[in-house]
This record gives C-alpha cells, structure tokens and sequence, in this order.
C-alpha cells in the first residue's frame, strides 16, 4: 500500500509556508473557476453540480469558465479576498460570523442566479482545474502521479492524462512520486494549494496554468478574510 507523505495544514491559521517548509519552497493558492454552461439550469444552492455539467464544462475547456478575478469585478468587489469570503458561506458555511460577511455573499449569489453562473463546488478541482493540472504536470513531465481522497486516504497511482478526459476525478490530493510537487484541497474550500521544491518550479511555473497567487510568509487559510472590514 501507497502510505501518504504529505497533508493539507490541520488548522486555518497555520501558515502555507512554514506548514510545508521542510518538503517545499513554494506555494501557490489556486482558485477554481466558476463556470459559464448558459444552456442548464443552475443546482440549488448548497448542492452540488451535477456530473453533466462538469463533464460539458471540461469538453468546452477554458471559454466554459469565469475567474475569481472577473466575480470580484462584476461584484463590485475590491479584490479576489471578498470572493473568497462570499464563497466561505456558501456549501458548508463554515466561515465564522467574525470573518463572514452574508450581504457580500448574497450579492454574490445574486449575480450568479441573473447570469446562470455556476459557483465553484468546495473540496475538489473544478473540471477547468483539472484540464490545467494535466498541462502543468506535462510540462513537469509527471507521467503519472499519485492521487488520494481527502487527508491523504486511499492513495492510488493515476495516469496523468486522465485528467483531460471528459468525466471530473474527484482526486483532492495529488503528488508526484519523486516528492517534488503536492497538489491538495481542503474540504470546505474553494481554492487549492500547489506546492513545489525548487527543482520543481524552475520547470514549470503554476502561475502560467491557474489563477491565483504565490503564498508569503503570512498566508494561511485565512487569507485576504481575516483583514476585511
């Protein structure tokens, strides 16, 4: 059996890059895409969405999505940070009352339900992510990888290329087996992590495949959230 050597930071305030610093130099935080698939109806919201969509949103690639940065435009919104707090109380609804801000999150809703936007779901990659994720590990020249279910569990080595066909691999956590790269989402997030050594990064460059930011010395799951107002 596969035993898993990495692990998503068991509490939000532990940061990215003293959680990982003993097996990566660099983080990057990933936001899945919401989607733009005008011709079916939105899932209630707290549902998920359905196989179809993913499956027609994957076929369509890139043009199928819409960026946090887009949302937070359209919102009215500041920056990707109020994104992610207006996401925090959605699925799950995990984000505290200290960090939550509901008008925000309904203004984001709202917007999604006029324009048939479908918002990402939490804990896994999005069906865009994965067309993305299979690019990037092509350019790491990563055959295959390992991908296991949420912490780590029944890990299982995967064909890299899998993850360009239409149907969505529900895979939150994926590495290479050479440890040089580790890929993970938390349960109730709608962002993941890629984490890379130096050999790794000065092959392929995570900010030229997903939308997002390169993690600092501050960031933890909190990011962007816990500084609002």
């Amino acid at each position: 059996m596969i035993k898993p050597i990495f692990s998503y930071p068991d509490h939000d305030e532990n940061l990215y890059l003293s959680w990982f610093k003993d097996s990566f130099s660099s983080v990057f935080v990933a936001t899945n895409p919401f989607l733009n698939i005008p011709d079916f109806p939105l899932n209630p919201q707290g549902e998920w969405i359905p196989d179809e969509v993913n499956s027609v949103a994957k076929q369509r690639g890139a043009d199928a999505g819409i960026s946090w940065q887009k949302i937070s435009m359209l919102c009215g919104f500041p920056s990707i940070a109020y994104v992610n707090r207006a996401l925090g109380l959605t699925g799950s609804k995990r984000l505290s009352d200290k960090f939550s801000c509901p008008a925000d999150t309904a203004t984001m809703l709202k917007l999604c339900r006029e324009q048939n936007i479908f918002i990402p779901d939490e804990g896994f990659l999005s069906p865009l992510s994965e067309l993305s994720l299979a690019s990037f590990l092509k350019e790491l020249e990563h055959d295959e990888v390992i991908v296991a279910d949420h912490f780590g569990t029944s890990p299982r080595p995967m064909k890299s290329e899998k993850f360009l066909k239409p149907e969505v691999f529900p895979t939150p956590e994926i590495y290479a087996q050479d440890k040089s790269i580790y890929v993970s989402i938390y349960t109730d997030y709608h962002y993941f992590l890629v984490c890379q050594t130096d050999a790794s990064r000065s092959k392929a460059n995570p900010a030229n495949y997903f939308d997002g930011f390169f993690a600092n010395e501050n960031t933890n799951d909190l990011w962007g959230v816990s500084d609002l107002s």
